[in-house]
């Protein structure tokens, strides 16, 4: 067990890390290939943890995010051992067990809309939720910085191989989805520009845009969700404004 958390603390670390000194540390890039032109916090603020953004995110991610994931991954890997899991080997059934790994993916798509549409509710966003969006502008450690009640129901999206047999193989693949992804996509920066050239595409604009505008944008790219159930920003004006007409219905 202390092999699970020391390895997922460290891959956060470096991960989220490594990230946040490239851009916010060395300032790497400056502005190019950055959503938000406005300077990340450094200056102390009342509204963070500590006075400042990065010690709040870093505070969140450690002893909330990768903490509950390295519990919920625990939990798991001693029901495999213990039976309690269908375990699914390759040999066994190849195609499904392939197969398996975009499956979860969709499986993890539907339920962060779900989940993340449930924290908007009023309730629930001003106890829980809005400690992630005091990250408007974000940056790597603001992927994990979650009230441990909505860290939670993020990362219970691995709790599906309770449901559906599958390998332990399965079961790493959401966790590091879920946690390397996170720090990815609210990296702040569409991509890393090192040498004169694009390195490592990184961002998720889809994503920038629902923390720039809160109602809008509450699943990922990778499937319609929004829209299909209309809650879609493609980033135009006529989107912007769709989404403050619809907040303003919301709100009466």
């Amino acid at each position: 067990m202390g092999w699970v958390f020391i390895c997922n603390w460290l891959l956060l670390l470096i991960v989220a890390g490594g990230l946040h000194h490239w851009f916010y540390g060395v300032d790497g890039q400056g502005k190019l290939l950055k959503y938000d032109p406005r300077p990340y916090f450094k200056r102390k603020n009342a509204l963070f943890k500590f006075g400042y953004q990065a010690w709040d995110n870093v505070y969140y991610s450690m002893i909330f995010g990768a903490t509950f994931l390295c519990v919920l991954e625990c939990f798991l890997r001693w029901s495999y051992a213990g039976g309690l899991i269908n375990s699914l080997s390759f040999s066994a059934h190849p195609v499904w067990f392939i197969a398996l790994f975009p499956v979860f993916a969709l499986w993890q798509s539907f339920h962060f809309y779900v989940v993340h549409l449930a924290l908007h509710q009023p309730a629930i966003y001003k106890h829980v939720h809005a400690v992630h969006h005091r990250n408007v502008n974000t940056g790597p450690w603001s992927g994990m910085s979650m009230h441990p009640i909505e860290a939670f129901g993020y990362l219970s999206a691995i709790l599906i191989v309770l449901v559906l047999p599958s390998h332990p193989v399965h079961m790493l693949f959401l966790v590091y989805w879920l946690i390397l992804g996170a720090a990815s996509s609210h990296s702040g920066y569409e991509a890393i520009w090192a040498r004169d050239r694009l390195a490592l595409l990184l961002g998720a604009f889809f994503h920038q845009l629902h923390h720039r505008y809160y109602k809008c944008n509450y699943g990922n790219a990778e499937m319609p969700w929004d829209k299909w159930f209309g809650t879609y920003h493609d980033g135009s004006q006529d989107a912007t404004k769709h989404t403050r007409d619809r907040k303003r219905e919301m709100l009466r």
